[in-house]
């Protein structure tokens, strides 16, 4: 019996293979943003002084005469929408500036993977 235990013990191991394929790691497809053209406007003050004035030029070259009125607390709610735009805008800029380094230390870390012979 001791010899039969002591037989078993000197056969050879099979070694344990490991084979490891590379894996691809989701790819962020994001949209192309277009880019902002931003279009000329033209302000034209109008007040009790100058109401006439304006009036007259408008009809000189022809162009339709309205006014668009903003309250001084609307002007500067006005300003403030802006701002809040351009925040919002910044935001999104850091998300996705936060999902570029992300997939780009995955992919580092993938490739300086230890692999092991």
């Amino acid at each position: 019996m001791m010899i039969l235990s002591l037989v078993a013990c000197s056969t050879p191991i099979k070694p344990i293979e490991v084979s490891t394929k590379p894996v691809d790691k989701p790819t962020l497809i994001l949209p192309a943003a277009d880019e902002l053209n931003m279009r000329e406007v033209k302000w034209v003050v109008i007040n009790e002084a100058n109401v006439e004035e304006v009036i007259t030029d408008f009809k000189k070259r022809g162009k339709p005469f309205a006014v668009y009125a903003l309250t001084g607390d609307g002007y500067g709610n006005l300003g403030l929408n802006f701002s809040d735009i351009r925040a919002l805008v910044q935001q999104q800029q850091a998300i996705i500036a936060a999902y570029d380094g992300y997939y780009k230390a995955a992919e580092e870390k993938l490739d300086n993977a230890v692999t092991i012979d």
